[in-house]
Protein backbone atom coordinates (compact mmCIF):
# COMPACT_ATOMS: atom_id res chain seq x y z
CA UNK A 1 0.00 0.00 0.00
CA UNK A 2 2.45 2.56 -1.26
CA UNK A 3 2.03 5.96 -2.84
CA UNK A 4 2.32 5.43 -6.58
CA UNK A 5 3.21 9.03 -7.42
CA UNK A 6 2.14 12.64 -7.52
CA UNK A 7 1.67 15.48 -9.99
CA UNK A 8 2.12 19.24 -9.58
CA UNK A 9 -0.63 21.60 -10.76
CA UNK A 10 -1.51 25.29 -10.74
CA UNK A 11 -4.26 26.45 -8.40
CA UNK A 12 -7.25 27.73 -10.34
CA UNK A 13 -10.73 29.09 -9.68
CA UNK A 14 -13.78 29.83 -11.78
CA UNK A 15 -16.64 27.96 -13.43
CA UNK A 16 -16.42 24.88 -15.65
CA UNK A 17 -18.76 25.65 -18.58
CA UNK A 18 -18.74 22.09 -19.93
CA UNK A 19 -19.28 20.30 -16.58
CA UNK A 20 -22.38 18.51 -17.92
CA UNK A 21 -20.31 16.97 -20.70
CA UNK A 22 -17.59 15.96 -18.21
CA UNK A 23 -20.21 14.06 -16.21
CA UNK A 24 -21.52 12.39 -19.36
CA UNK A 25 -18.13 11.37 -20.71
CA UNK A 26 -16.67 10.46 -17.31
CA UNK A 27 -19.60 8.20 -16.52
CA UNK A 28 -19.41 6.54 -19.94
CA UNK A 29 -15.66 5.97 -19.59
CA UNK A 30 -16.01 4.33 -16.18
CA UNK A 31 -18.92 2.19 -17.38
CA UNK A 32 -16.96 1.09 -20.45
CA UNK A 33 -13.82 0.28 -18.44
CA UNK A 34 -15.72 -1.72 -15.86
CA UNK A 35 -17.38 -3.70 -18.63
CA UNK A 36 -14.07 -4.31 -20.41
CA UNK A 37 -11.59 -4.56 -17.51
CA UNK A 38 -13.61 -5.18 -14.37
CA UNK A 39 -13.90 -2.95 -11.26
CA UNK A 40 -10.44 -3.74 -9.79
CA UNK A 41 -8.45 -3.01 -12.95
CA UNK A 42 -10.52 0.12 -13.59
CA UNK A 43 -9.65 1.33 -10.10
CA UNK A 44 -5.96 0.57 -10.61
CA UNK A 45 -5.85 3.03 -13.52
CA UNK A 46 -6.92 5.86 -11.21
CA UNK A 47 -3.88 5.21 -9.00
CA UNK A 48 -1.41 6.29 -11.69
CA UNK A 49 -0.90 10.07 -12.01
CA UNK A 50 -0.05 10.15 -15.72
CA UNK A 51 -3.07 8.05 -16.68
CA UNK A 52 -5.31 10.24 -14.52
CA UNK A 53 -3.83 13.38 -16.11
CA UNK A 54 -4.53 11.99 -19.58
CA UNK A 55 -8.13 11.16 -18.63
CA UNK A 56 -8.73 14.66 -17.21
CA UNK A 57 -7.19 16.22 -20.31
CA UNK A 58 -9.39 14.08 -22.54
CA UNK A 59 -12.39 15.54 -20.72
CA UNK A 60 -11.37 19.12 -21.43
CA UNK A 61 -9.01 20.15 -18.64
CA UNK A 62 -5.62 21.75 -19.01
CA UNK A 63 -3.33 19.13 -17.51
CA UNK A 64 -1.52 21.61 -15.25
CA UNK A 65 -4.53 23.02 -13.35
CA UNK A 66 -5.85 21.87 -9.97
CA UNK A 67 -9.43 21.48 -11.20
CA UNK A 68 -8.28 18.48 -13.22
CA UNK A 69 -8.39 16.63 -9.89
CA UNK A 70 -11.28 18.10 -7.95
CA UNK A 71 -13.79 18.51 -10.77
CA UNK A 72 -12.95 15.20 -12.45
CA UNK A 73 -13.46 13.19 -9.25
CA UNK A 74 -16.66 15.07 -8.44
CA UNK A 75 -18.01 14.52 -11.95
CA UNK A 76 -17.29 10.79 -11.86
CA UNK A 77 -18.90 10.46 -8.42
CA UNK A 78 -21.99 12.25 -9.77
CA UNK A 79 -22.03 10.18 -12.96
CA UNK A 80 -22.12 6.81 -11.17
CA UNK A 81 -24.36 7.88 -8.27
CA UNK A 82 -27.16 5.36 -7.90
CA UNK A 83 -25.29 2.80 -10.01
CA UNK A 84 -22.60 1.81 -7.52
CA UNK A 85 -24.04 -1.68 -6.98
CA UNK A 86 -24.21 -2.27 -10.72
CA UNK A 87 -20.67 -1.05 -11.44
CA UNK A 88 -19.03 -2.31 -8.25
CA UNK A 89 -17.17 0.99 -7.71
CA UNK A 90 -17.84 3.73 -5.15
CA UNK A 91 -16.37 7.24 -4.88
CA UNK A 92 -16.28 9.15 -1.59
CA UNK A 93 -14.65 12.44 -0.58
CA UNK A 94 -14.01 15.95 -1.85
CA UNK A 95 -13.16 19.34 -0.34
CA UNK A 96 -13.90 20.64 3.17
CA UNK A 97 -16.41 18.56 5.09
CA UNK A 98 -16.69 16.12 2.19
CA UNK A 99 -13.05 15.17 2.79
CA UNK A 100 -14.10 13.48 6.04
CA UNK A 101 -14.61 9.98 4.70
CA UNK A 102 -14.14 7.71 7.74
CA UNK A 103 -17.86 7.31 8.45
CA UNK A 104 -18.75 6.78 4.78
CA UNK A 105 -16.56 3.78 3.99
CA UNK A 106 -16.30 0.17 5.22
CA UNK A 107 -14.43 -0.22 8.51
CA UNK A 108 -11.64 -2.27 6.90
CA UNK A 109 -10.74 0.70 4.67
CA UNK A 110 -10.47 3.26 7.45
CA UNK A 111 -6.86 2.40 8.26
CA UNK A 112 -5.43 3.01 4.76
CA UNK A 113 -7.76 6.00 4.38
CA UNK A 114 -6.27 7.66 7.48
CA UNK A 115 -2.65 6.59 7.06
CA UNK A 116 -2.27 7.69 3.43
CA UNK A 117 -3.42 11.19 4.31
CA UNK A 118 -1.16 11.29 7.38
CA UNK A 119 1.83 10.35 5.22
CA UNK A 120 1.02 13.02 2.62
CA UNK A 121 0.54 15.73 5.26
CA UNK A 122 3.01 14.84 8.02
CA UNK A 123 5.72 12.50 6.69
CA UNK A 124 6.24 14.31 3.37
CA UNK A 125 6.40 18.01 4.25
CA UNK A 126 6.72 19.73 0.90
CA UNK A 127 4.90 23.01 1.57
CA UNK A 128 1.52 21.72 0.38
CA UNK A 129 -1.45 21.55 2.77
CA UNK A 130 -3.98 18.79 2.02
CA UNK A 131 -7.39 20.28 1.14
CA UNK A 132 -8.90 17.57 -1.07
CA UNK A 133 -9.18 13.89 -0.13
CA UNK A 134 -11.02 11.10 -1.91
CA UNK A 135 -11.12 7.33 -1.79
CA UNK A 136 -12.41 5.10 -4.59
CA UNK A 137 -13.09 1.47 -3.70
CA UNK A 138 -14.70 -1.73 -4.92
CA UNK A 139 -17.10 -4.03 -3.12
CA UNK A 140 -14.33 -6.66 -2.93
CA UNK A 141 -11.98 -4.36 -0.98
CA UNK A 142 -9.63 -2.80 -3.57
CA UNK A 143 -9.07 0.92 -3.02
CA UNK A 144 -7.33 3.99 -4.39
CA UNK A 145 -6.74 7.22 -2.47
CA UNK A 146 -6.24 10.55 -4.25
CA UNK A 147 -5.17 13.52 -2.14
CA UNK A 148 -4.43 17.06 -3.28
CA UNK A 149 -2.59 19.78 -1.39
CA UNK A 150 -2.15 23.49 -2.04
CA UNK A 151 0.77 25.86 -1.65
CA UNK A 152 -0.99 29.21 -1.38
CA UNK A 153 2.19 31.28 -1.60
CA UNK A 154 3.28 29.67 -4.86
CA UNK A 155 -0.31 29.20 -6.13
CA UNK A 156 0.42 25.57 -6.86
CA UNK A 157 -1.34 22.29 -6.13
CA UNK A 158 0.15 18.80 -5.85
CA UNK A 159 -1.75 15.56 -6.24
CA UNK A 160 -0.81 12.28 -4.53
CA UNK A 161 -1.94 8.80 -5.64
CA UNK A 162 -2.14 5.63 -3.53
CA UNK A 163 -3.12 2.07 -4.45
CA UNK A 164 -3.99 -1.03 -2.45
CA UNK A 165 -1.57 -3.20 -4.44
CA UNK A 166 1.59 -1.08 -4.55
CA UNK A 167 3.79 -2.39 -1.75
CA UNK A 168 3.81 -0.63 1.63
CA UNK A 169 3.05 2.77 3.10
CA UNK A 170 6.75 3.58 3.54
CA UNK A 171 10.08 3.31 1.66
CA UNK A 172 9.76 5.61 -1.37
CA UNK A 173 7.09 6.45 -3.91
CA UNK A 174 7.13 5.56 -7.59
CA UNK A 175 5.92 7.00 -10.93
CA UNK A 176 6.32 10.61 -9.76
CA UNK A 177 5.76 13.51 -12.15
CA UNK A 178 5.94 17.24 -11.55
CA UNK A 179 8.10 20.16 -10.41
CA UNK A 180 10.82 19.14 -7.99
CA UNK A 181 11.13 21.27 -4.85
CA UNK A 182 14.59 22.18 -3.54
CA UNK A 183 13.90 20.91 -0.02
CA UNK A 184 11.28 18.42 1.18
CA UNK A 185 11.27 16.68 4.55
CA UNK A 186 10.60 13.10 3.44
CA UNK A 187 10.31 10.67 6.35
CA UNK A 188 8.63 8.02 4.20
CA UNK A 189 11.74 7.56 2.05
CA UNK A 190 13.91 4.46 2.29
CA UNK A 191 16.87 6.64 3.29
CA UNK A 192 14.87 7.89 6.31
CA UNK A 193 14.35 4.37 7.70
CA UNK A 194 16.88 4.87 10.50
CA UNK A 195 15.26 8.20 11.41
CA UNK A 196 11.84 6.53 11.69
CA UNK A 197 13.29 3.88 14.01
CA UNK A 198 15.01 6.55 16.09
CA UNK A 199 11.83 8.61 16.38
CA UNK A 200 9.88 5.54 17.55
CA UNK A 201 12.58 4.78 20.14
CA UNK A 202 12.59 8.39 21.35
CA UNK A 203 8.83 8.46 21.85
CA UNK A 204 8.86 5.09 23.63
CA UNK A 205 11.87 5.67 25.89
CA UNK A 206 11.93 9.39 26.71
CA UNK A 207 9.41 11.30 28.79
CA UNK A 208 7.09 13.55 26.74
CA UNK A 209 8.33 16.58 28.68
CA UNK A 210 11.96 15.85 27.77
CA UNK A 211 11.03 15.37 24.09
CA UNK A 212 9.28 18.75 24.06
CA UNK A 213 12.33 20.34 25.71
CA UNK A 214 14.70 18.78 23.14
CA UNK A 215 12.62 20.03 20.23
CA UNK A 216 12.06 23.55 21.54
CA UNK A 217 15.73 23.89 22.54
CA UNK A 218 16.67 23.58 18.88
CA UNK A 219 15.00 26.96 18.28
CA UNK A 220 17.74 28.60 20.34
CA UNK A 221 20.49 27.23 18.09
CA UNK A 222 19.83 28.86 14.68
CA UNK A 223 23.50 28.80 13.68
CA UNK A 224 24.10 25.11 14.32
CA UNK A 225 26.36 23.51 11.72
CA UNK A 226 27.61 20.33 13.39
CA UNK A 227 26.52 17.76 15.98
CA UNK A 228 29.52 18.53 18.19
CA UNK A 229 27.51 20.92 20.38
CA UNK A 230 25.44 17.98 21.56
CA UNK A 231 28.47 16.02 22.75
CA UNK A 232 28.61 13.91 19.58
CA UNK A 233 32.03 14.06 17.98
CA UNK A 234 32.76 14.83 14.37
CA UNK A 235 31.63 17.48 11.91
CA UNK A 236 28.51 15.95 10.39
CA UNK A 237 26.92 18.51 8.07
CA UNK A 238 23.40 19.58 8.97
CA UNK A 239 21.12 20.84 6.21
CA UNK A 240 19.82 24.38 6.64
CA UNK A 241 16.04 24.36 6.99
CA UNK A 242 13.78 26.35 4.65
CA UNK A 243 11.63 28.96 6.39
CA UNK A 244 8.49 26.84 6.18
CA UNK A 245 10.32 23.98 7.94
CA UNK A 246 11.37 26.02 10.97
CA UNK A 247 11.47 24.43 14.42
CA UNK A 248 7.88 24.23 15.80
CA UNK A 249 6.90 26.70 18.52
CA UNK A 250 4.52 24.28 20.23
CA UNK A 251 4.47 20.49 20.59
CA UNK A 252 1.48 18.35 21.61
CA UNK A 253 2.85 16.78 24.79
CA UNK A 254 -0.35 14.83 25.48
CA UNK A 255 -0.22 13.24 22.03
CA UNK A 256 3.37 12.12 22.71
CA UNK A 257 2.19 10.55 25.96
CA UNK A 258 -0.55 8.66 24.11
CA UNK A 259 1.89 7.51 21.42
CA UNK A 260 4.30 5.85 23.89
CA UNK A 261 2.52 2.53 23.39
CA UNK A 262 2.76 2.61 19.59
CA UNK A 263 4.02 -0.72 18.25
CA UNK A 264 5.19 0.65 14.91
CA UNK A 265 5.96 3.93 13.19
CA UNK A 266 2.62 3.74 11.34
CA UNK A 267 0.82 3.34 14.67
CA UNK A 268 2.76 6.35 15.95
CA UNK A 269 1.65 8.72 13.18
CA UNK A 270 -1.94 7.50 13.46
CA UNK A 271 -2.08 8.83 17.03
CA UNK A 272 -4.52 11.78 17.27
CA UNK A 273 -2.56 14.99 17.75
CA UNK A 274 0.62 13.75 16.04
CA UNK A 275 0.57 16.21 13.15
CA UNK A 276 3.12 17.84 10.83
CA UNK A 277 4.70 20.08 13.50
CA UNK A 278 5.27 17.27 16.00
CA UNK A 279 6.60 14.92 13.31
CA UNK A 280 8.91 17.66 12.01
CA UNK A 281 10.21 18.33 15.51
CA UNK A 282 10.86 14.64 16.12
CA UNK A 283 12.69 14.42 12.77
CA UNK A 284 14.96 17.30 13.77
CA UNK A 285 15.78 15.64 17.10
CA UNK A 286 16.47 12.31 15.41
CA UNK A 287 18.78 14.01 12.91
CA UNK A 288 20.50 16.73 14.96
CA UNK A 289 20.69 15.07 18.36
CA UNK A 290 20.95 11.37 17.53
CA UNK A 291 22.55 11.57 14.09
CA UNK A 292 19.90 9.56 12.22
CA UNK A 293 19.87 10.57 8.53
CA UNK A 294 16.69 12.17 7.18
CA UNK A 295 15.88 12.59 3.49
CA UNK A 296 15.54 16.17 2.23
CA UNK A 297 14.97 15.19 -1.41
CA UNK A 298 11.63 15.70 -3.10
CA UNK A 299 9.98 12.33 -3.89
CA UNK A 300 8.81 13.65 -7.28
CA UNK A 301 3.06 13.83 -20.90
CA UNK A 302 -0.31 14.68 -21.28
CA UNK A 303 -3.04 14.45 -23.92
CA UNK A 304 -5.95 16.51 -25.22
CA UNK A 305 -8.88 14.93 -26.97
CA UNK A 306 -11.65 17.56 -26.98
CA UNK A 307 -9.81 20.85 -26.28
CA UNK A 308 -9.81 22.69 -22.93
CA UNK A 309 -12.05 25.21 -21.21
CA UNK A 310 -9.36 27.90 -21.57
CA UNK A 311 -9.08 27.36 -25.32
CA UNK A 312 -5.53 26.01 -25.22
CA UNK A 313 -4.75 24.36 -27.56
CA UNK A 314 -8.39 24.80 -28.66
CA UNK A 315 -11.81 25.38 -27.10
CA UNK A 316 -13.76 22.47 -25.65
CA UNK A 317 -15.88 20.68 -28.26
CA UNK A 318 -18.95 19.89 -26.16
CA UNK A 319 -20.87 18.20 -28.94
CA UNK A 320 -17.95 15.87 -29.68
CA UNK A 321 -17.70 14.93 -25.99
CA UNK A 322 -21.40 14.06 -25.98
CA UNK A 323 -20.97 11.95 -29.11
CA UNK A 324 -18.01 10.09 -27.60
CA UNK A 325 -20.00 9.33 -24.46
CA UNK A 326 -22.91 8.05 -26.57
CA UNK A 327 -20.56 5.86 -28.62
CA UNK A 328 -19.06 4.26 -25.51
CA UNK A 329 -22.49 3.57 -24.03
CA UNK A 330 -23.80 2.10 -27.28
CA UNK A 331 -20.70 -0.12 -27.52
CA UNK A 332 -21.46 -1.49 -24.07
CA UNK A 333 -25.15 -2.06 -24.76
CA UNK A 334 -24.51 -3.75 -28.11
CA UNK A 335 -21.82 -5.97 -26.57
CA UNK A 336 -24.34 -7.12 -23.96
CA UNK A 337 -26.58 -8.21 -26.85
CA UNK A 338 -23.75 -10.12 -28.47
CA UNK A 339 -22.53 -7.55 -31.00
CA UNK A 340 -18.97 -6.54 -30.03
CA UNK A 341 -18.13 -4.75 -33.28
CA UNK A 342 -17.64 -1.31 -31.72
CA UNK A 343 -15.58 -2.65 -28.82
CA UNK A 344 -13.32 -4.58 -31.18
CA UNK A 345 -12.92 -1.41 -33.29
CA UNK A 346 -11.70 0.48 -30.20
CA UNK A 347 -9.27 -2.33 -29.43
CA UNK A 348 -7.83 -2.16 -32.96
CA UNK A 349 -7.53 1.61 -32.68
CA UNK A 350 -5.63 1.33 -29.38
CA UNK A 351 -3.18 -1.16 -30.94
CA UNK A 352 -2.68 1.19 -33.91
CA UNK A 353 -1.90 4.13 -31.60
Amino acid sequence: MRRVGHADLRLCTGPVPHYKQIVQLGGALVEYMVDELGPAETLRRFSHPIWFEAMASAMGFEWQYSGATTVTIRAIAEAIRGREDELGIRVVGGKGEQARTADKIPEELRDPDIVTTKVDSALVQDGYQIYFHSILYTDSGEWVVINQGMNVGERLARRYHWSWDEGRFLNDAEAIAGKREKRVLDLQAKSSKEARKTILDIVRDESPRKIVYLILSLRRRPGQRTLADYGIGGTVKVEYMPFEFRIPRRINEEALRTAKNAESFIELIKTPGIGPSTVRGLAFVASLVYGAPVSWKDPVKYTYAFGTKAGKPWMVEREEMTKAAAFLRSAIEEAKLGDKTKKRALERLSRLV
